[in-house]
């Protein structure tokens, strides 16, 4: 399998948990994390990863992250589709599949 090389600022959010609770990748991958507010704003691609294989690519929606009373935050987003291909069924390298923290920001 070909491994995930980003060629844009992205972040990945680790959304097995979600999907096993029943949840739709883009549903599972727009919230609620616990995130820097302050980076986001310089991602514009994020992507959604199930057992360290990128399952789905989204483009936040401007203006629509919102944080809940615990802090943590989400969005509202439409599929990446200029994007996919390149990064859907992807593996994710062994530097960017921690274990502690369920969001990774990777640069290019």
């Amino acid at each position: 399998m070909e491994f995930l090389t980003a060629k844009e600022p992205l972040i990945l959010f680790h959304v097995d948990t979600a999907i096993a609770e029943g949840r739709d990748e883009q549903n599972a991958v727009e919230g609620w994390w616990r995130i820097s507010r302050a980076r986001v704003d310089d991602y514009h691609l994020v992507l959604a990863k199930k057992s360290n294989v990128v399952i789905g690519a989204y483009r936040p929606i401007p203006g629509s992250w919102c944080q809940r009373s615990d802090g943590r935050w989400g969005f509202k987003s439409t599929p990446a589709v200029d994007v996919w291909d390149e990064y859907v069924g992807k593996a994710v390298p062994e530097e960017h599949r921690g274990l502690q923290n369920p969001v990774r920001y990777v640069s290019p």
